[in-house]
């Protein structure tokens, strides 16, 4: 039997119709692209809190140790102090010479910087995501505190390679290490109460005034450090405070 197609198969689309199709196949295009807008900036938005979350970690630990370090250093600035005062108070005694020895062993020798965590800023600053971060006064914020950070690191670099050790090797010259070996850094106040008499290695003035110079130098670097890494340590604890509220962090 001969089948006969309807008429309707061959007929033509008028521009309703195709109108409609671009219609249809525009809002699917475009319900697509705002969709995937959506879930990006759903999935950023979570990485920002994310992120803001391990930074309050990372400045609480460090306020900590910025804390520890402006104590310890403070310290060892008055130690500084001594150990130049007691270089300048000649002739030197038996008393006056387990002072130095003290002084010198006690302060010449120790660590007060501070090491920062910066899990966090490396991976906003270092690797661009912190245009995540939508509030440019704390995005501002979180970049001043980076070059802080810097500044405070050469800050101590300074006193480290420029005095601390030029003042050791200074050092190495006039105070024996015979008398000192059975003394750690905590356990050398007790050589105040010894009946070792000592000695220096070379008594030359010379070498004792270098010695005051090198320690005043540090010295003045290491109160500059105090000053600033307090300021840091406000800066810390202003950036927590913006980052809780911003972000409703408990």
């Amino acid at each position: 039997m001969e089948v006969h197609h309807p008429h309707h198969l061959n007929h033509k689309k008028n521009w309703k119709e195709y109108f409609l199709e671009f219609f249809m196949l525009f809002a699917a295009v475009t319900l697509g692209f705002f969709a995937e807008n959506v879930r990006e900036h759903s999935i950023e938005s979570l990485r920002e809190k994310e992120y803001m979350t391990t930074m309050i970690e990372d400045l609480k630990e460090d306020t900590t140790r910025i804390n520890r370090s402006a104590l310890l250093t403070s310290v060892k600035v008055r130690g500084l102090d001594s150990l130049i005062r007691n270089i300048y108070a000649t002739p030197y005694t038996d008393s006056s010479k387990r002072v130095l020895y003290y002084l010198y062993r006690r302060y010449m020798g120790s660590a007060t910087d501070v090491a920062f965590s910066r899990r966090t800023i490396s991976q906003l600053v270092g690797s661009g995501n912190l245009r995540l971060v939508k509030n440019l006064a704390i995005s501002d914020q979180i970049v001043q505190y980076e070059i802080g950070t810097e500044r405070i690191l050469r800050q101590y670099s300074i006193y480290h390679d420029q005095y601390q050790q030029k003042s050791r090797d200074i050092g190495n010259k006039i105070f024996d290490s015979y008398y000192m070996l059975e003394y750690d850094r905590e356990t050398i106040k007790n050589i105040l109460n010894s009946n070792t008499q000592l000695s220096f290695l070379d008594d030359d003035p010379k070498q004792f005034r270098e010695l005051a110079n090198g320690v005043y130098g540090g010295k003045g670097v290491l109160s500059i450090y105090v000053t600033i890494i307090n300021r840091q340590k406000e800066l810390a604890i202003k950036i927590i405070e913006d980052l809780r509220k911003e972000y409703a962090i408990q």
